[in-house]
């Protein structure tokens, strides 16, 4: 049994130890061999299509590298494991140290219906707040899938806190590096 047991917004899918050992070792591994982008507060890699997060828009298919290998097989999983209605074609790899985060936001309809989420090296809490100003803390487990589809894809809004630990389960975690990989699908007739 997991400290992180939790009520979870609708539509918001959760699967603890979604990737293998050897799995998030392959991955860290190929993110780790990849360039990161510094113009944010925290690191980014994107891949399949660049999200420009000053005009808050995404841009054409290529305007990123390709999706690299391990982290397009991933993909392919979550697309065969019915996750998503197509194969992920958007990637973007956000590291977090220490007090990091990203401001609360939903992500734009120019994604597909499913935004999925894998935890690289440490878990996280991840705030979600719907408009009613209704607030769930959700912890994110190193290896761990979290699918927003339905309301948690289009009412609520996620995001991390800027602070050097979480509390979960009464106990406080100290923050250390965490990577996320986030998968989206395009539709290309809303950009």
């Amino acid at each position: 049994m997991s400290l992180f047991q939790v009520e979870f917004p609708s539509g918001l899918i959760y699967v603890p130890n979604c990737l293998s050992d050897e799995e998030h070792a392959a991955a860290l591994e190929e993110v780790d061999n990849h360039q990161f982008e510094s113009t944010l507060a925290r690191r980014v890699q994107h891949y399949g299509s660049r999200y420009d997060y000053f005009a808050s828009e995404l841009k054409d298919a290529g305007s990123a590298p390709p999706i690299p290998p391990v982290l397009s097989e991933i993909g392919s999983r979550l697309f065969s494991e019915g996750y998503f209605d197509k194969m992920p074609s958007q990637v973007i790899i956000n590291e977090y140290l220490t007090d990091q985060g990203i401001a609360s936001h939903i992500d734009k309809n120019t994604f597909g219906p499913a935004v999925a989420t894998i935890s690289l090296l440490e878990s996280w809490t991840m705030q979600f707040s719907d408009p009613n100003g209704i607030k769930i803390e959700v912890p994110l487990e190193a290896r761990s899938l979290a699918v927003m589809t339905h309301e948690s894809r289009y009412v609520w809004s996620h995001g991390i806190a800027k602070r050097k630990a979480d509390v979960v389960g009464g106990l406080r975690i100290p923050r250390v590096r965490r990577l996320s990989m986030t998968y989206r699908t395009t539709d290309n007739s809303k950009l």
